[in-house]
């Protein structure tokens, strides 16, 4: 890649951003689990992209970093400090003996409690390579530790790829992940002490979990062979033959409907979710003064497609946020 610095991040910082140290599999047959979550549309065209000319800024890359910080920190008090920790915490010392760290699945006893921190798999699956490496696994219990914003657990708008995801890793993982839901362990970017005073809705703490069931196994190969199935089809189709992403893959935002009481008006007088409730207003309330602006709602997922400038669907070019 590219990059460039326009906010002049001072190399102290830059350095920590652009690194990337993940295993990448360097196989054009292997799709990982992430992979696999999003758009065909966006599989396939991401392809094609000659990443070494892809330009992309530091700034565009604190977020990832910051998360995978914390992914490797947690992993590492794990391996090296769960004693001390689980001390910490109150666990008693004939318990703590019973942790057993990446252990042989082979090898667990039936009192110990075995955790296995970030392990890849990779099984053979019509004709493709499907892999992943998940977080955390304790005691047959899968894990994902997410760094992200409150609206992630306000709108639930993210729960049915956690689930996919849970579900993929345990048919990659059978003999270690045993319980059918994942635990998504949210440590929050953004989160305010006073909003969750304020709304009983609002995540009440800074770090929360939440239980998502996972499908069966016999769904899951269902809904992995259906996208790999989409996906072979328009591997090496023409881009106006891939069929476009749904609104849903998206992340699309409400279309607004803007009620302005006169052409010279520069804010809204008021806002609408709902067409037929502005011109409602527009008609009866106001009489027929005033106009009515439509605001489509912003294809949100195109700024992180790094096929954007392929993509004739995305309406915002050069605008790749990793």
């Amino acid at each position: 890649m590219v990059f460039t610095n326009h906010a002049s991040i001072p190399l102290a910082i830059g350095v920590w951003a652009v690194q990337d140290s993940y295993d990448y599999v360097d196989d054009p047959r292997y799709l990982s689990v992430t992979t696999l979550l999003k758009p065909t549309r966006q599989i396939i065209l991401s392809r094609r992209v000659n990443t070494e000319a892809l330009q992309t800024d530091v700034e565009d890359f604190v977020a990832s970093a910051m998360g995978t910080s914390i992914h490797d920190s947690i992993e590492k008090a794990w391996l090296h400090h769960h004693e001390e920790g689980l001390a910490k915490l109150g666990i008693p010392e004939n318990v703590i003996k019973r942790f057993k760290i990446n252990p042989d699945p082979a090898t667990v006893g039936e009192t110990d409690i075995p955790v296995y921190l970030e392990q890849r798999a990779i099984k053979e699956f019509e004709g493709w390579k499907i892999g992943g490496k998940f977080d955390f696994v304790a005691d047959g219990l899968l894990h994902d530790n997410k760094s992200t914003t409150t609206m992630k657990w306000t709108k639930g708008s993210s729960d049915k790829d956690y689930q996919l995801q849970g579900s993929l890793y345990r048919w990659l993982n059978p003999g270690i992940i045993k319980e059918d839901y994942i635990r998504i362990n949210f440590i929050f970017t953004d989160w305010s002490k006073l909003n969750a005073l304020k709304d009983s809705s609002y995540p009440q703490h800074r770090a929360m979990y939440r239980d998502i069931p996972l499908l069966t196994i016999p769904e899951t190969e269902n809904w992995l062979k259906q996208k790999l199935m989409v996906i072979e089809k328009y591997m090496d189709a023409p881009e106006a033959e891939i069929p476009p992403c749904p609104d849903e893959e998206l992340w699309r935002t409400p279309t607004k409907y803007k009620y302005f009481a006169n052409a010279g008006s520069q804010r809204a007088t008021k806002n609408f979710d709902n067409q037929a409730e502005a011109y409602r207003y527009m008609n009866v309330d106001k009489k027929g003064q005033g106009f009515i602006r439509i605001v489509p709602g912003e294809a949100r997922r195109c700024n992180y497609c790094i096929a954007s400038d392929l993509c004739k669907q995305c309406p915002n070019k050069n605008q790749i946020i990793f």
